[in-house]
């Protein structure tokens, strides 16, 4: 079965991305169906891709060379572009490439400088997930780090420059609600055909699923807001009522808590402006049914939280693998390299905090992870990508967008902030469909502000007096 995913994939790439341009590009039905599956593909990685150099025994967040075929519609989809430039209208890089070269650059240094080899303590092989081999490769995994940062940038670079016509906003909305069903279908399959506890569906694990339905009902009810038309908000109701069943049957108490901060701020960001029956009616509805499921879920989400879960506990030994960060990020300027917490964790780090802390666990918090694995400047630079972004959208949520542009680009701002709320203390932010999703959002928010500006410049120049 291997074999033939590599097959399908080299004949994918030889053959399928130069036809898919040339379909895309004279049939415009076949370029939304590339822009949806690949959407689609950013939830099924495993199912859809296949994984060079692959560690799978090692502990990290990126585990080889991972190319999907979401990478390859990714391909079709630029190539399209560029054959229709002159109808997209979009010169020029996009907003935040430089600090995504950037990053590029702190995890390239971090590699260069990171150790060459560190051997695997007998404790790891003995550990009840053991190592099989005799040194973790730390000149190996950060590059496994940078390829998925270039795989985001592809990616983002898609979405961006297909958004440079406004209507094809539309589509990728769709696309994400789609790949929201599908999603919520197999939790669905997962725990009512096959009895599953804490169900994952294609994600790694719960917690992961339930970030992700999280983030993705954000943006859901943002454009739900907005939206006009009955049969989009059939699926949109449809898809929200998934994605909330789904994070509370993955029992994850952060995943409901970023479920409840994200609706309450696009609600609260958007409903004043968006005051008509049909919104009144779905919010109402949907508090009493989120009501009635809670209550039935009760004994379940009770006996995790309480019984079995110390919230105090929890946080004080990941506050370990924060100090852990903090020692990598003082020993070496540019970090251990991206990936190595694990491995330098084993070596020597976790007993440096405490010789009873169980080492080889990364950083639960994507800020501290990113101090120890790329040092201060790769914090720096990252910290610098969201000031950026955070910034460039808070005048467009404000005061300058409407419609659905301004629902579209406030629930992908807030889907990012929900993501952070759960990248701060779970291994969320680098899981493979959330990040992808994140550069989605980026790349929409990126997209929507370039194009208001390119909208007033023409105004403002058509507007400009003719000289007698």
């Amino acid at each position: 079965m291997a074999q033939f995913k590599y097959l399908i994939f080299f004949a994918v790439l030889i053959v399928g991305v130069p036809l898919g341009i040339i379909l895309s590009n004279k049939h415009p039905l076949v370029e939304k169906l590339v822009v949806i599956f690949l959407v689609f593909s950013t939830v099924v990685p495993d199912d859809t891709g296949i994984n060079f150099c692959s560690r799978e025994f090692y502990f990290a967040l990126t585990k080889g060379f991972e190319i999907s075929l979401g990478d390859l519609t990714a391909l079709v989809l630029l190539g399209s572009i560029y054959l229709k430039r002159d109808e997209y209208n979009a010169p020029g890089l996009p907003p935040l490439s430089i600090l995504f070269v950037l990053i590029l650059v702190t995890y390239l240094l971090s590699w260069v400088t990171a150790p060459m080899s560190v051997p695997v303590p007998l404790a790891a092989q003995e550990h009840p997930f053991a190592i099989p081999y005799d040194n973790f490769e730390t000149k190996l995994y950060p590059l496994f780090e940078t390829s998925k940062w270039l795989r985001g940038f592809l990616l983002f670079l898609a979405i961006y420059y297909y958004l440079r016509k406004p209507e094809n906003l539309d589509i990728v909305l769709f696309a994400i609600c789609f790949a929201t069903i599908y999603l919520g279908l197999v939790v669905m399959s997962d725990r009512y055909i096959h009895h599953i506890n804490r169900v994952k569906a294609t994600l790694p694990h719960p917690n992961a699923l339930a970030t992700y339905m999280a983030m993705s009902a954000t943006l859901i009810f943002s454009a739900l807001l907005a939206e006009k038309r009955l049969a989009r908000i059939l699926m949109q109701i449809f898809a929200l009522a998934l994605a909330g069943l789904s994070v509370v049957m993955t029992i994850s108490r952060g995943g409901l808590g970023a479920l409840v901060i994200g609706l309450t701020f696009s609600f609260l960001l958007l409903g004043w402006r968006n005051i008509c029956a049909k919104n009144i009616i779905i919010v109402i509805l949907g508090a009493l049914a989120a009501v009635v499921v809670l209550i039935a879920a009760a004994d379940t989400l009770l006996a995790r939280f309480v019984g079995q879960q110390d919230a105090a506990g929890d946080l004080e030994y990941r506050m370990y693998y924060n100090n852990q960060a903090k020692i990598m990020a003082r020993e070496r300027p540019f970090g251990v390299g991206g990936g190595n917490f694990s491995a330098l964790s084993w070596d020597r780090y976790a007993a440096m905090v405490d010789p009873d802390n169980p080492p080889g666990t990364p950083a639960h918090n994507i800020w501290f992870l990113t101090l120890g694995e790329t040092g201060y400047p790769g914090l720096i630079v990252f910290m610098c990508l969201w000031l950026r972004f955070f910034s460039m959208a808070a005048p467009f949520i404000l005061w300058r967008l409407k419609g659905m542009e301004l629902a579209a680009l406030t629930g992908a701002t807030l889907l990012c902030l929900v993501c952070h709320v759960q990248a701060m203390v779970q291994l969320s932010f680098r899981q493979t469909p959330i990040f992808f999703l994140i550069m989605i959002s980026l790349a929409i928010v990126s997209a929507l502000a370039r194009n208001w500006q390119a909208q007033h410049q023409a105004m403002e120049q058509s507007a400009e007096p003719v000289p007698a």
